[in-house]
């Protein structure tokens, strides 16, 4: 699995506003959250760190992105900034991607590539062909030469590397004492003599510097996006509906789950069983399944014709069981405790509204979820 670093501790001078760029809002969030949730989103990333300004790490950790694993303050300039976080990566990292905060418009396909790169070669960059005419001039502005725009590239992120490199790489600029002047970690690597694989990138994938910047970005939002994107904005509109059951062949015996997730005109269908459980536990799995598979905090109205699940959330019997070492009361153990401790970090990553339905009065989605629980029966 990959290890992705992302840099977010400038103050933004250029761009001219109160606050750091990467914390502007781009259609109604920030830049930043919009780049954190296209890694969010591809299975290929397994942890995030990122590197935010003084007094910014709890905006960043509210979020909420699971993978999101460290938020780290940031140094005195991208370098050191990058050199922090890559200090927190594991040991056994195998490869590590380094994406700027303010580019939102990497596209999945984009990393997937870089990172085969990286399998490859060791080491490897997005890059986006130069199409204007390049001119070289002396310190008086006098025009010296006019480049071969055909070997010159625009250097973007992400910007990947094995993590025995990237490491290699800042120690030996540490010891150097030139991490002051850094701005391209692929430069460190150049540095030791080793080849940098070139990935071709588009033009889109732009870098919000600029109050203009922002202006392009925002156009290129209100246009056709690719579908990865256009995806990922349209997840920003937060409100979903999950409706789930469970059942059980026998209780103890061998159960079912089927849970119905709806989201604008998307639809997802899920479904899962085991040899030996309860109807209880099927009960809870349809919603832990449910929440899991959400990709971003959310809205959620939830449906269950489960009185043990809803009243044992509504009423706060579970924050009490968890208060008093899982017991009911003084005499009677709490009950499925292994799934509770599974669901309550997502009740409090999501807001979700319980509402209790009737099992078996035509309800169509708790009906559809009960057909899906009783497939899974057969199957297992």
């Amino acid at each position: 699995m990959i290890k992705v670093i992302i840099p977010a501790s400038g103050v933004g001078a250029r761009f001219g506003a109160d606050i750091p760029k990467q914390f502007t809002e781009l259609k109604g969030e920030p830049i930043l959250k919009r780049t954190i949730f296209a890694f969010q989103c591809l299975d290929i990333v397994d942890e995030i760190v990122v590197a935010v300004p003084q007094g910014y790490a709890d905006t960043v950790a509210n979020y909420g992105f699971t993978k999101v694993r460290h938020v780290v303050e940031g140094g005195q300039n991208r370098a050191y900034s990058v050199y922090a976080a890559v200090k927190m990566l594991p040991a056994d990292t195998e490869i590590v991607l380094i994406h700027d905060g303010v580019r939102p418009f990497v596209t999945g396909e984009l990393v997937q590539a870089v990172a085969d790169a990286v399998k490859q070669h060791g080491a490897a960059i997005a890059c986006a062909p130069v199409t204007d005419t390049i001119k070289q001039t002396s310190l008086q502005n006098n025009i010296t030469a006019t480049l071969d725009r055909s070997q010159l590239w625009r250097a973007q992120t992400p910007q990947g590397f094995t993590y025995s490199l990237i490491t290699q790489a800042y120690l030996q600029a540490e010891k150097d004492g030139i991490l002051e002047r850094v701005t391209d970690d692929s430069a460190l690597v150049e540095r030791l003599g080793i080849p940098v694989y070139v990935v071709t990138s588009s033009p889109a994938n732009i870098k919000i510097t600029t109050p203009e910047d922002l202006v392009i970005a925002e156009a290129m939002l209100a246009a056709c996006l690719p579908p990865d994107i256009k995806g990922r904005d349209d997840n920003f509109s937060k409100k979903v509906t999950i409706y789930t059951d469970g059942a059980c062949s026998g209780n103890p015996g061998p159960g079912g789950y089927g849970t119905v997730l709806i989201h604008g005109e998307h639809r997802k269908e899920l479904s899962g069983g085991e040899a030996q459980t309860t109807n209880n536990r099927m009960e809870m799995m349809a919603v832990i399944i449910g929440l899991e598979t959400l990709k971003q905090p959310c809205e959620v109205d939830l449906y269950s014709d489960s009185r043990y699940v809803v009243d044992a959330i509504e009423k706060g019997w579970v924050t009490r069981w968890k208060q008093n070492n899982w017991m009911r009361n003084k005499k009677e153990a709490a009950l499925n405790v292994d799934l509770w401790e599974r669901l309550l970090p997502l009740l409090a990553t999501h807001q979700v509204t319980f509402h209790w339905v009737k099992g078996h009065a035509g309800h169509p989605e708790n009906e559809r979820c009960d057909e899906l629980a009783r497939r899974a029966i057969e199957h297992v």
